[in-house]
């Protein structure tokens, strides 16, 4: 009897100091407030719905772009692999933050609403050449990166210890910015690669078939 008594006095205490007596931060079947939903993801819970959507068109922007490259237009299959790869994983990025999101409690949508703040010009897309291309995607990765840090930056100590949520910054680390750091520093090499061929005249055409053959074998 006077363990139960113990253990009762406890979780009272436990409700008390979160809040729960007073009413806050209850769960409430009957008024749907019984989730998952807990720490600093609610501060952040708008930006990672929206950057899923970013995610999407990333992915779609990139299969267009690696049309550019296929057999039937320009017949680049080291340009066109490269951007088929990004676009399968900005996908694969894509459903996992979904799922994360869900995990977290949150409903995820991804249609509709204002467009991202990405590069979103289907001109630009079919137009591309090889250099032009490879800047596209340079910047693209430029701006989701940014965007990540900043969502980062929101959760973390860096900006407010109120909001502080290190099981977001731990998904963001490891699942997207440590391979955007790197996919921009790979991206960023392959423009002064290409930039130092292109610059021979005499061996341009061939330099460039060159360079293709090598993203074919690397990607």
């Amino acid at each position: 009897m006077k363990f139960i008594l113990l253990i009762a006095g406890l979780v009272a205490g436990l409700a008390l100091a979160n809040g729960a007596v007073s009413g806050v931060g209850t769960c409430s079947i009957d008024k749907g407030t019984c989730t998952s939903l807990f720490s600093g993801f609610p501060h952040i819970q708008t930006d990672l719905n929206k950057y899923t959507k970013q995610m999407l068109d990333k992915s779609f922007d990139f299969l267009l772009l690696s049309s550019v490259f296929d057999v039937y237009s320009m017949d680049r299959p080291g340009f066109e692999k490269l951007y088929r790869k990004a676009s399968d994983k900005a996908w694969e990025d894509t459903i996992d933050l979904i799922k994360y999101q869900s995990r977290r409690g949150a409903s995820v949508q991804v249609g509709g609403g204002e467009g991202p703040n990405t590069i979103h010009d289907v001109a630009s897309l079919v137009q591309s050449n090889e250099t032009s291309s490879l800047e596209l995607a340079l910047e693209y990765e430029k701006i989701l990166a940014t965007e990540a840090h900043r969502i980062h930056k929101k959760i973390s100590h860096a900006d407010s210890t109120k909001h502080y949520d290190p099981d977001v910054a731990h998904y963001l680390d490891e699942k997207l910015i440590e391979y955007q750091s790197g996919q921009i520093r790979k991206l960023s090499g392959y423009i002064t690669n290409l930039n130092d061929i292109i610059r021979e005249a005499n061996t341009k055409a061939l330099g460039v078939q060159l360079f293709d053959e090598y993203l074919d074998k690397v990607e």
